[in-house]
C-alpha cells in the first residue's frame, strides 16, 4: 500500500513539475536618458547591435517583425500626432487608415496607432505609440507584412508590456 502512495505521490509531482512554466530568460535595454527600460525576452525578439536612425532596434527571431525604440528630446503634441507619424513613412508612400488612440501601457498613457502602406505589392502594417513623459517622448513602432503581423501580435504585445519608467 505504502509504494502504492509512494508511487501515486512522485507520478502526482512528475505530473505538476511538467504542468509548471518555467520563467522565460529576459533581457533589459535601457533608455539612452535611463528613463526607460525595455525587458524582452531574447528567445523571441533579437536587439540589433546598431541602429542608423533609432535609438535600438529589434527583430523577432524570424525576422519578420522590425521594432524600433527612440527617445526624443521634444514633446510631441497631440495635434501633431498624425503629420508626424505620416512623415516618418513619406518616402515609402502614403500611409492609409491610420488610427490613433489612447491606450494604457504599464501606467504610461500613450497615443496608440495603426496604419497601412501598399509598398512594392506588398500590405505592410504598422502600429505603436508615442509617450509623452520626463525628458521628452519616447516612441516604439512596429512594421512588417500584414500576415506577420497578424501572426505575431502576441509577441508585440509582449514587448510592448515589457517597457516601462524608470522610477
Amino acid at each position: 500500500m505504502s509504494q502504492k502512495l509512494i508511487f501515486l505521490f512522485l507520478l502526482s509531482s512528475a505530473f505538476s513539475f511538467g504542468q509548471t512554466k518555467i520563467n522565460s530568460k529576459s533581457e533589459t535595454y535601457t533608455s539612452r536618458k535611463e528613463l526607460y527600460q525595455i525587458k524582452y525576452n531574447p528567445d523571441h525578439w533579437i536587439k540589433n547591435p546598431e541602429s542608423q536612425n533609432w535609438d535600438v532596434e529589434f527583430h523577432d527571431k524570424y525576422n519578420l517583425i522590425n521594432a524600433y525604440f527612440i527617445e526624443y528630446d521634444y514633446f510631441i503634441s497631440d495635434n501633431k500626432l498624425k503629420s508626424t507619424i505620416e512623415d516618418e513613412y513619406k518616402e515609402f508612400g502614403k500611409i492609409k487608415n491610420l488610427k490613433i488612440y489612447k491606450k494604457t501601457i504599464n501606467n504610461l498613457e500613450v497615443n496608440y496607432f495603426t496604419c497601412e502602406l501598399n509598398y512594392n505589392s506588398y500590405l505592410y502594417k504598422y502600429q505603436g505609440f508615442i509617450y509623452n513623459g520626463k525628458g521628452g517622448s519616447i516612441q516604439i513602432q512596429y512594421g512588417a507584412q500584414a500576415e506577420a503581423i497578424e501572426k505575431n501580435q502576441s509577441i508585440i504585445d509582449e514587448l510592448n508590456n515589457g517597457i516601462s519608467a524608470i522610477n
